[in-house]
């Protein structure tokens, strides 16, 4: 195929390099900086307890490994995609890879907990960084008949490493040590620099001369720093704790003043009109449905393999990989009943699908065996892997190429606000099931005095699976107090899966509500730049 130099707004031109352009060369190198995030997480969570150890750290603090990765991340995906339309997204994604394993090496190379955390949060602003534009990039690269397969092979990359992260993070522990599963990031980066470099187009941003939103980016960080900061905190406090109270309620303060400054910006980050679009509107909606039940499901799925069943972590991983294996399979299926029927059929067959895993999860016990259960993580991945490629091409095909690097931090936001929600949540209805039926089955355990004493101040521990029975117990006791909190937490664990199906029917609803073929097709029928 051959292709032009971009047109450049003035009417002039920006030379391409030989072999420029080329859609498919692009769609590896961005796929390939999507694996690298992929893998990052998955593999960093089995590094973790060998990290604990090796910089002598205690579990409170060894959890900011990961949240303050996951924060700078959140707060910072939307304000990187404006930095992708003002100056281009090409540069923009060069220059995250590179941070990202330039942090990578520096994390790596750490010999304190703090110093990690401190690069693990530098390193999330580059993951930030190189996420939207690089989305962005696919966007421009791709025409609109070839977008919607081009982001359902990106996506599936992505699912598929996440299946191989507690495979290859365990192997590289084991052979190599906890730092080299920073240390690969830079393999990955440097084949995504020699591909990407060379391929994506230096397209001139439109506007790149108009003024910055500086109070809008400043107000929007602060929101969602709040917010994710309050959720983080709901596992050990309770939604009623002050520390969780007080983030949501400057959250609603600061979230208020910048809706406030965004509909009387002249150049708005995330103008109001964007949401205007029904595509993007419900795209948002569903991803963050589907971020909700899924990946909050598949944290408590984790902890009922290793508490329940005793696994290891790399074995409870490669337990979950029907989950996501499969959801790689369903992302290209859903790009592709999208391109035949539009968003509706791929979005509503994908959350039913989901409710369906999640009626049949709810029927798990103590006893029962992994055969029982993976058989429904299989419309688990399969539902998920249809919603997410066809809501994310929603929001990003919708959006103006001004915004698209917008649109695409906005996408994976609300992705990764359904699943720290979705953990977040269903972690509080297991925690209030294990409380009020906890009593009852230690009772039919015959476990009392004070051991049984000591087990119900515990149900925020016993939610996450674990029966912390003091040392020297009698092991007959021992055995009956396990048994009774193993029951309380599956107790809990159906109650959550059973909301969780609720919510998603609900998203099943919202799905209905997606335009139709010929509208989402269609190239902008909303201006989400002017809001005309």
């Amino acid at each position: 195929m051959a292709h032009q130099a971009q047109p450049a707004p003035d009417g002039g031109a920006l030379p391409d390099r030989p072999g420029a352009g080329n859609p498919w060369v692009v769609l590896v190198a961005v796929a390939l900086g999507t694996m690298m995030e992929a893998l990052d997480g998955t593999v960093v969570a089995v590094a973790n307890p060998v990290i604990a150890v090796d910089l002598d750290t205690e579990l409170t603090t060894l959890q900011w490994v990961t949240n303050g990765y996951m924060l700078a991340v959140a707060c910072a995906l939307i304000t990187a995609g404006k930095l992708g339309d003002r100056y281009g997204h090409k540069k923009v994604f060069l220059i995250g890879m590179t941070g990202f394993a330039a942090t990578s090496v520096l994390a790596g190379l750490s010999n304190s907990i703090s110093m990690l955390i401190f690069w693990r949060v530098l390193q999330g602003i580059s993951g930030a960084v190189l996420a939207p534009s690089g989305l962005a990039v696919l966007k421009t690269s791709f025409p609109q008949d070839k977008l919607k397969i081009a982001i359902g092979v990106w996506s599936g990359v992505g699912a598929l490493a996440l299946a191989a992260g507690p495979f290859i993070g365990g192997v590289t522990v084991d052979q190599l040590g906890w730092r080299w599963v920073f240390f690969i990031n830079v393999v990955v980066c440097a084949a995504a620099l020699a591909l990407g470099g060379p391929a994506i187009r230096a397209v001139r941003p439109q506007g790149a001369d108009r003024s910055f939103d500086t109070p809008g980016v400043l107000l929007l960080t602060a929101t969602l720093f709040a917010l994710v900061w309050g959720i983080i905190q709901v596992p050990g406090h309770g939604w009623t704790a002050f520390r969780v109270l007080g983030p949501f309620a400057a959250a609603l303060v600061v979230g208020t003043a910048f809706v406030l400054r965004e509909r009387r910006a002249r150049e708005a980050l995330l103008p109001p009109a964007l949401f205007r679009a029904r595509a993007v509107s419900t795209g948002t909606a569903t991803l963050l449905i589907g971020g909700f039940a899924t990946f909050g499901a598949s944290f408590y799925l984790a902890l009922y393999l290793q508490q329940v069943h005793g696994f290891s972590p790399m074995r409870a991983g490669l337990g979950l990989l029907p989950f996501t294996v499969l959801f790689g399979v369903g992302a290209p299926l859903g790009a592709a009943l999208n391109q035949r029927f539009g968003p509706r059929v791929p979005l509503a067959a994908g959350m039913v699908l989901i409710s369906v895993a999640l009626l049949g999860l709810s029927r798990m016990t103590e006893v029962s065996s992994y055969n029982a259960m993976w058989p429904f993580l299989a419309p688990l991945g399969v539902g998920m892997g249809m919603v997410a490629p066809t809501a994310i091409e929603m929001i990003v095909g919708s959006a103006h190429d001004e915004l698209a690097g917008v649109a695409s931090g906005l996408q994976q936001t609300a992705l990764m606000l359904g699943g720290v929600l979705g953990t977040a949540v269903l972690g509080s209805l297991i925690s209030s099931r294990v409380s009020g039926v906890l009593p009852g089955h230690l009772a039919d355990e015959g476990v009392g005095g004070a051991l049984a004493r000591a087990l119900r101040r515990m149900t925020d521990v016993i939610a996450q699976g674990v029966v912390p029975v003091p040392d020297g117990t009698a092991r007959p006791l021992a055995e009956a107090a396990a048994r009774a909190g193993h029951a309380a937490f599956m107790d809990g664990f159906h109650t959550a899966m059973l909301g969780g199906a609720v919510v998603v029917l609900v998203g099943a609803g919202v799905a209905l509500l997606a335009p139709r073929l010929e509208a989402a097709t269609a190239a902008g029928d909303v201006d989400v730049a002017t809001g005309h």
